[in-house]
């Protein structure tokens, strides 16, 4: 495997993270990255920093788009104009294969930040999914977690709304009860600590017993505490906000499409 990173913001840096977690050689991942701070901190995992200028001078597998929306096409012409036999994954989110100057050199992808824990899903798709260069997206993500193949490339700003944002909503949840312990916890309790296996129980749980109904069911007995939450949940329309919420980002990745 060799690859390189055009640009190395978060998600960058988590599928960086997750392909060295997973045994991936320092010397298979490249990176191209203005920013003086984070070039110091990729030559500090002993990556390998370039020029976009040298791009056609190594023999890479793939080249990852990994800029803000507003650069991604400027970026995609010029990796095209110093290497034109480029093939392109990008992990941009919002912009459409039509929009690029070249989209049948050009895979999509939306990972997220669990990718760094080896935990990542991430959504594929191209206008060819029988391509070698698509068969080696899907295994660079294999490496980092679990894939999901689209089969209509509009359900990108769905998976986008769900799994690339989405976790922040969770994160904003977590952070509620995370303030509301904090509020109870005696001076020298390690809220953090005990925080973090609040949070992993929840997924020991799911592990265990995958169906939400049957987790709840576990916790709430009629006329107790739980029954009385969870009403509560429902008269405010919790399911509706979180719907909202996916709505509002999927609504806006159209936007960014739109905008280019």
């Amino acid at each position: 495997m060799n690859v390189c990173f055009v640009g190395c913001g978060n998600i960058a840096q988590a599928m960086i993270d997750g392909l060295l977690n997973n045994g991936i050689s320092t010397s298979s991942i490249a990176c191209i990255e203005r920013n003086q701070k984070k070039v110091e901190l990729l030559k500090e995992k002993n990556l390998k920093v370039i020029e976009l200028d040298n791009l056609a001078k190594e023999n890479f597998d793939l080249v990852i788009l990994a800029v803000k929306p507003k650069d991604a096409l400027s970026a995609e012409k010029n990796i095209f104009q110093v290497a034109p036999n480029s093939k392109i994954l990008t992990v941009v989110a919002g912009i459409e294969l039509n929009k690029y100057s070249n989209p049948n050199s050009v895979i999509r992808s939306m990972p997220n930040t669990s990718s760094a824990f080896g935990k990542g899903i991430t959504a594929l798709y191209a206008n060819d999914h029988s391509s070698k260069e698509f068969n080696f997206a899907s295994d660079l993500f294999k490496k980092i977690g679990h894939v999901f193949i689209l089969k209509n490339e509009r359900e990108m700003h769905v998976f986008t709304s769900i799994i690339g944002s989405g976790q922040a909503f969770l994160f904003e949840v977590l952070r509620i009860y995370l303030d509301e312990l904090e509020k109870i916890a005696s001076d020298n309790a390690d809220v953090i600590e005990i925080f973090k296996d609040f949070v992993t129980s929840l997924g020991d749980s799911f592990s265990d017993e995958p169906d939400f109904e049957t987790l709840i069911n576990k916790i709430k007995s009629p006329g107790g505490t739980t029954q009385a939450g969870l009403e509560s949940l429902e008269k405010n329309h919790m399911e509706s906000i979180f719907k909202q919420a996916f709505r509002a980002a999927k609504d806006r990745s159209i936007e960014i499409s739109n905008e280019q």
